[in-house]
């Protein structure tokens, strides 16, 4: 029978304290170091460290006789030489990392600022011609300034290791989300690519709400439907977003989009992978459809400064002998007022519907209230008031103006009737769940009957609760992170859902406007990876790990 073989691991051999003094070695790394070459041995065997001092240093038992005080005062001499070595290594090695993250430190404020990657070098510039000035005698901090690593492939390789670094963070929460949602939308940059923009909502435990960019897709020429959907796929696969616990998808009004069949949600509900959104045990709203449309909102300003400068562009148009009749026509003149007056009500209501951290009964509000002035509105126009048409009321003082008013209120209430009946009808999902919706914001005057069962009796005892009556003026937020989940589970978890809907695709539209800064005419070959990495961190609210990032690294000199 063959005898198993010894391993070195197993024997458990330790360095021994007489091994400096016999044979000049000391225990350096885990290993047996030589204080005469600094050669290490592989193993703590008193007869390898024999064998390389009488071959290579057998002189030193000669010039320092054993048991000596010459000997042990050469032995901490030479002891005192390696850890003064080891400082100076720990203190390049420290100098060298901080420069790394200065550099990184740079790269980060260059992607977030949107510049191009050749701006390291303008900074390192800068900061030369500044150190000369302010401190010329400073030679140690203008070396360190002379390594920092700013070039451009450099600047390009940190802002890569950046956006790896939030991106690990990003997939780290969604593994911990258990209620994600998304909104996507599609633009075209500058080469008129179209782009698809995927952001995903998280709420956590203690309702903390984060968007953040998921991921920048290019679509491949088309943007149907199916295109969208097998993007939208590829990111799941590529980010481990958990898709059966997804609780909403937000997207524009775009028949690619809507589409009961061919469109992206119709597809997304035709899929077994992706969730039924509306559950029996919560009756919430599901996958969410609201088209916010935020490309221009300016464009009431820009129609209501043209028609109070219309005199002036008709003498204009005098002077360059150009006629356009319209310009005189009174009851075109009188159309003109009363668009500049809707544009600017429109605008109003997509400027409510804007910003980051919304909740979605706040947007439904917004929505459902433009509805109820819509019916003022024409209850006015029917009255003759032009309270909230001022253009129109202006338009209406020139007697030629004033004569066509009266048959124009009657076509601009129909006008009124048609828009509010489109909203009614885009958003009538929403106001059938209104009342499960604005639970979110009162629990305390919610509609038991609208929900079911296991909700309603929680909802019963909440009513009674005094003690969180009282922290419901605090904030939403606030409040139900103070409802203790394991005394109402089942409301906590269907608050937590509403909190993680989108109610716009207002973050798509607003990287589509970062995407044309970073992307412009003067950077229009820029890839797309390196695209998505700049449009994540110039977005993101996550901060890098920079200690991590650098302690990974080889620290190397600029180049």
């Amino acid at each position: 029978k063959c005898k198993r073989k010894r391993k070195y691991e197993d024997e458990n051999r330790t360095f021994l304290p007489e091994w400096e003094s016999m044979y000049f070695f000391v225990e350096h790394n885990g290993k047996p170091m030589c204080l005469t070459c600094q050669t290490s041995l592989a193993q703590f065997k008193s007869s390898n460290l024999q064998c390389h001092f009488t071959t290579n240093h057998a002189h030193i038992d000669m010039e320092f006789p054993k048991d000596s005080k010459l000997r042990n005062l050469k032995l901490n001499t030479m002891k005192k030489q390696l850890e003064k070595q080891a400082q100076v290594f720990t203190k390049f090695t420290k100098q060298s990392q901080a420069v790394m993250l200065a550099s990184y430190q740079v790269a980060w404020h260059i992607a977030r600022a949107k510049k191009p990657y050749s701006e390291g070098e303008f900074v390192k510039t800068c900061l030369r011609d500044v150190m000369s000035i302010l401190s010329p005698e400073n030679d140690h901090l203008q070396k360190k300034i002379s390594d920092l690593q700013l070039s451009r492939h450099t600047i390009e390789r940190r802002i890569s290791d950046l956006n790896s670094d939030i991106e690990l963070q990003l997939h780290s929460q969604l593994q911990q989300c258990e209620y994600p949602s998304i909104a996507l939308d599609e633009s075209c940059d500058i080469q008129d690519k179209p782009q698809l923009a995927i952001f995903v909502r998280t709420v956590s435990d203690d309702c903390a709400v984060r968007e953040e960019l998921l991921d920048v897709v290019p679509l491949k020429e088309r943007t149907r439907g199916l295109d969208i959907k097998e993007a939208l796929m590829f990111v799941v696969a590529k980010t481990s977003l958990p898709l059966q616990k997804l609780t909403s998808i937000s997207t524009d009004g775009a028949p690619s989009m809507l589409g009961s069949v061919n469109g992206l949600v119709g597809l997304c509900k035709a899929d077994d992978r992706f969730p039924e959104f509306c559950l029996e045990e919560d009756d919430l709203p599901g996958d969410l459809v609201l088209h916010c449309s935020v490309r221009w909102l300016s464009r009431g300003k820009v129609i209501a400064c043209f028609f109070e400068l219309l005199d002036a562009v008709n003498r204009f148009m005098e002077e360059k002998r150009k006629t356009y009749p319209e310009l005189t026509d009174p009851q075109w003149v009188l159309d003109l007022a009363f668009l500049a007056d809707m544009l600017l009500h429109l605008d109003k209501l997509n400027v409510d519907l804007q910003g980051k951290l919304k909740l979605l009964p706040d947007l439904v509000q917004s929505v459902f209230a433009f509805v109820n002035k819509l019916q003022l509105f024409q209850k006015q126009l029917q009255k003759g008031e032009l309270t909230r048409f001022p253009s129109v009321s202006k338009a209406s003082s020139n007697k030629r103006a004033g004569e066509a008013l009266q048959c124009s209120l009657t076509r601009y209430s129909t006008l009124l009737q048609e828009l509010q009946d489109s909203f009614t009808e885009r958003f009538h999902d929403l106001q059938l769940r209104r009342p499960q919706i604005r639970f979110l914001v009162d629990p305390f005057t919610a509609e038991a009957d609208c929900l079911k069962s296991p909700l309603v009796l929680e909802i019963i005892e909440l009513w009674e609760d005094d003690r969180l009556k009282s922290v419901l003026n605090q904030g939403t937020l606030q409040f139900w992170n103070t409802v203790p989940k394991d005394k109402y589970p089942n409301i906590r978890r269907a608050a937590l859902r509403l909190i993680s809907m989108f109610g716009s695709t207002y973050l798509c539209e607003s990287v589509f406007s970062v995407l044309k800064h970073v992307k412009s005419k003067h950077r229009s070959i820029l890839t797309d990876a390196h695209l998505n990495k700049l449009l994540r961190l110039s977005t993101t609210e996550y901060t890098p790990n920079f200690k991590k990032i650098v302690e990974s690294k080889d620290c190397q000199k600029s180049h």
